[in-house]
């Protein structure tokens, strides 16, 4: 996982022992990993021991606590999909909402278009005019949503910063075509456990909880690398677990 060029990273809250704690995800189209945990920043984030030496480019949603790890970061685009989706609700009479999401989804078109062509990059024609319209709409936003000195700031204030302050992880997948749109791979890795939670409610130890993570990562990744389940669980239990043996490199 430390060594992958792109992986996937996210945190979902979960119940253990009748307290609220946190599940985070480490991932790849390849490899998936699970930490329970009672924090969900930093403190986590270092015993579960990827970031710390992670290399590659980190896909998340934005949470700050990501920020101190590595280097290079991308920020999921699907939720600013759906925060401009809000922003235009909440502001009828301005445009840039639309704009913004519009060539969001044209950059996203056109890397699928490069990928597909076997291109290494969105050609520059293309790319460039549509990075340049997307940060003039964030400007033009920004000007219609000025600071408010006497109170907290808006909602949509506070996307349209943040796209300006994070322009380069918000669109590196347009820079970058091994760097996904979204945070889709997390999410994904994340949904079985939360279906499982709805129906449990939690875990009534930690060592039960680390435990049962340990074996749904293993049922994870044996999925993604086309093994058969229940061959990889008896091979694990009779003493002979499958390991990947491979670093990924696309």
């Amino acid at each position: 996982m430390r060594a992958a060029p792109v992986a996937h990273f996210d945190e979902t809250g979960i119940r253990v022992e009748g307290k609220n704690w946190w599940l985070h995800v480490a991932c790849t189209p390849l490899l998936t990993a699970y930490l329970p945990h009672p924090q969900r920043g930093g403190e986590a984030m270092d015993e579960f021991g990827i970031l710390t030496r992670f290399r590659g480019v980190a896909v998340h949603d934005g949470l700050m606590s990501y920020q101190d790890f590595g280097r290079n970061h991308a920020r999921c685009n699907a939720h600013h999909l759906r925060e401009l989706i809000a922003a235009g609700e909440a502001h009828p009479e301005h445009t840039w909402p639309t704009i913004a999401f519009k060539t969001l989804e044209a950059l996203n078109t056109a890397a699928h278009a490069a990928r597909d062509a076997g291109q290494a990059t969105i050609p520059a024609h293309i790319r460039d005019p549509l990075i340049s319209r997307f940060v003039r709409t964030i400007h033009l936003g920004l000007l219609l949503h000025p600071p408010n000195q006497s109170r907290k700031q808006s909602k949509t204030r506070n996307l349209l910063v943040r796209l300006r302050d994070y322009q380069h992880q918000v669109l590196l997948f347009a820079r970058d075509l091994t760097v996904p749109f979204t945070n889709n791979q997390a999410e994904h890795d994340l949904r079985m456990i939360k279906a499982q939670l709805k129906i449990s409610g939690g875990w009534r130890t930690q060592h039960g909880t680390q435990a049962w993570l340990h074996v749904r990562g293993y049922i994870s990744t044996a999925r993604k690398n086309g093994l058969h389940i229940i061959t990889a669980l008896r091979d694990a239990i009779t003493g002979n677990p499958w390991l990947p043996t491979t670093i990924e490199t696309t």
